[in-house]
């Protein structure tokens, strides 16, 4: 098994031991090598270094355990608890605290505060918020790639006027008419027009509007 570099390969044993239900101890940490073992006793040993430009691999691996469920479990850390409820939260932001501490029980087995679930969630929501606004900076670059690869298309981007007041550009709507469709149309006319739409469940709610000729 490689990785990119020791803080990835970290990552994942952090994911491991919360995926087995283990407590691994950090043994040994540099820039070159990481050492993971289980609790006194248990033969588990993992050690992870540099192999030259390659990467990182795993060198060694007693993957054996002779220990039981880890109930309370110290390198499972907020970070790690993020990157598993990502998904969950990015697919339903409601999802509460309380529930991601039951989850964590039900599936692992594992006892974890309220506190550092919390903390988790934090993350997470701040993180999906700002990637949420930087998809929306790209519109402009959008909208100009589909001008230059559908020559004749349509695209237009409106923005909030009211948010230009106070010199901020909020999104507003987008509309897109691809030339092959303008074609369609004129070739195909019908004479009526359905307009079918539905409405966006995620976080900018909002509709999605198709007009049909």
């Amino acid at each position: 098994m490689a990785f990119k570099d020791i803080p990835e390969a970290r990552k994942f044993m952090k994911l491991f031991a919360l995926a087995n239900k283990k407590v691994l101890k950090l043994r040994k940490s540099d820039k070159r090598r990481v050492r993971y073992r289980c609790i006194v006793g248990c033969p588990f040993l993992c050690l992870i270094s540099k192999d030259g430009n390659a990467g990182v691999t795993v060198k060694t691996l007693e993957s054996k355990h002779n220990c039981g469920t880890a109930y309370d479990n110290s390198i499972v850390d907020f970070n790690t608890i993020a990157y598993y409820f990502k998904g969950k939260l990015q697919d339903n932001p409601k999802y509460k605290v309380r529930e991601m501490v039951l989850d964590l029980k039900r599936i692992f087995e594992l006892n974890v505060s309220h506190g550092k679930c919390k903390r988790a969630k934090r993350m997470i929501l701040e993180t999906l918020d700002g990637s949420f606004a930087d998809e929306y900076n790209k519109l402009d670059a959008y909208a100009i790639e589909l001008r230059e690869s559908n020559s004749g298309s349509d695209v237009v981007i409106n923005i909030s006027k009211n948010a230009l007041k106070n010199e901020i550009r909020r999104f507003l709507r987008m509309y897109v008419r691809f030339k092959a469709m303008k074609m369609g149309f004129k070739l195909g006319l019908r004479p009526f027009i359905v307009v079918d739409g539905t409405f966006l469940k995620g976080k900018a709610k909002g509709q999605l509007l198709v007009v049909v000729g």
